[in-house]
């Protein structure tokens, strides 16, 4: 690798950096994109001003979504309309995790991925019913999604979709569960990227020719 090829990808200084652009949930298979969170401050309270449109895309109830938020950032608060209040200061990053870990938990097929799925209770469980596969299966706290486990490897070439554009202007692309950054790649293009570096779920890659 050369030497301008190691100061493109400063991959310890990158890491921070990536992760703070990583966009909403995204899985293959079918493409699912989460509209960006909008959250403000107003005094002592955090608003999730478009909440409403949250729970209509999910296509859960806005009582279900908020009783779970509330419990996994120990707070409390009101649906007010399409806004959700929470008492006290809560940042965009804690929230937008909590989101995500919603949507694996109750939204997205295990099997398949797809997020066309209608979740009802049956003697106090919690089930998942997929329209898209059939899959059925009780909900259960951190589970993982099969479409997920696609792995990726150092060296090798993969055909990827950019699908955002970090600040600092890089491409994004998602693959399996890992977002992998790819500098001078633009949003829409498919291209051929060989996989650079891969820290945990984040990776970095560069366009071939």
């Amino acid at each position: 690798m050369s030497a301008n090829m190691v100061d493109i990808f400063d991959y310890e200084s990158l890491l921070k950096r990536a992760r703070e652009n990583i966009p909403p949930v995204i899985y293959s298979g079918e493409r699912f994109q989460l509209p960006e969170a909008e959250i403000t401050i107003e005094g002592k309270n955090t608003i999730f001003r478009n909440f409403g449109e949250f729970c209509e895309k999910l296509d859960r109830d806005p009582q279900h979504l908020s009783k779970f938020l509330f419990r996994e950032l120990g707070t409390a608060g009101t649906i007010q309309g399409g806004r959700l209040v929470f008492k006290g200061k809560v940042s965009l990053s804690d929230i937008k995790d909590r989101i995500n870990q919603y949507v694996k938990t109750y939204v997205l097929c295990y099997e398949c991925g797809s997020p066309d799925t209608i979740l009802k209770k049956e003697d106090r469980i919690e089930i998942l019913v997929c329209k898209a596969c059939g899959a059925i299966r009780p909900v259960t706290a951190h589970i993982e999604i099969k479409v997920q486990e696609e792995k990726i490897e150092e060296g090798k070439t993969y055909e990827l979709e950019i699908i955002d554009v970090s600040k600092d202007g890089d491409g994004i692309a998602k693959k399996g569960n890992f977002t992998i950054y790819i500098p001078k790649a633009k949003k829409g293009q498919k291209l051929k990227v060989k996989i650079e570096k891969i820290k945990k779920d984040i990776a970095f890659g560069s366009i071939v020719p």
